[in-house]
């Protein structure tokens, strides 16, 4: 298959030719990239055919052990889907999760990443926390969707930090044992909250958050306001004089 930038890709449905990324089989239907985008139709596909399609369409390199992905159970799709270059790579990310994997860049400036089990009794656990790619808030809010795991640290300026911290963690520890996906919630110093998780669910708690630096926040200096409003009449005076002269 031709591979095309990201640019391009997001401009997919401009193109009116096909290109065929995987032929069919028994199991489903040829793999296409066409007008509409990375084309999966109907059938039983296995992991490694999903991420060497997406690989294929978003022309990037998924580096995997097959003994990894041979062992987990196929996906069936009852109707087809038609995926532009982000949304192949959000269902990537969720699929990989429904499966106990996860995809962990490894160079994401020359699109080299890496697929680990995370799943219980795996190597993937260490690697998952390690190597989950750093995103600022606002980039993770930006972008919410994706199934992805990335580390962030947000600012907490008005509420105790350590007090949020605890409540998440007793919050998402109640599911059970820890596992990679599952979110961790530290204060590293006072005022950072470090978050480790999945990028859907970090952001539900970013907005969280910022509603109850919100609800803490002491209210504005009397004073200040006072001298604010002095201000603004002495501009307003300023303007009124001016205005006069012309």
């Amino acid at each position: 298959m031709r591979c095309l930038p990201l640019t391009a890709l997001l401009l997919a449905t401009l193109a009116p030719s096909q290109q065929t990324i995987a032929p069919p089989n028994g199991a489903h239907g040829a793999i296409v990239a066409n007008k509409d985008g990375l084309v999966l139709p109907t059938g039983d596909f296995t992991v490694a055919e999903v991420i060497d399609a997406v690989a294929a369409f978003l022309c990037r390199n998924y580096l995997y052990d097959p003994a990894d992905v041979e062992r987990t159970e196929p996906f069936r799709l009852q109707r087809p889907l038609a995926l532009d270059a982000i949304g192949a790579e959000e269902i990537l990310h969720a699929l990989l999760a429904s499966r106990e994997l996860a995809a962990i860049p490894l160079d994401e400036r020359r699109g080299i990443h890496q697929v680990i089990p995370i799943g219980p009794n795996t190597n993937g656990t260490a690697m998952a926390l390690i190597a989950a790619p750093w995103r600022t808030p606002d980039e993770i809010l930006r972008r919410p969707g994706p199934h992805e795991l990335v580390t962030t640290a947000v600012d907490v300026r008005f509420a105790d930090v350590q007090q949020v911290a605890a409540a998440l963690r007793a919050h998402f520890g109640s599911i059970g044992p820890w596992r990679p996906g599952a979110l961790l919630a530290f204060a590293s110093s006072p005022g950072i909250l470090l978050l480790h998780g999945y990028r859907d669910q970090i952001a539900q708690v970013l907005v969280l958050t910022q509603r109850l630096e919100r609800t803490v926040a002491p209210p504005p200096d009397a004073q200040l306001l006072r001298r604010l409003e002095a201000l603004e009449r002495e501009v307003a005076d300023l303007r009124a004089q001016i205005a006069a002269k012309r």
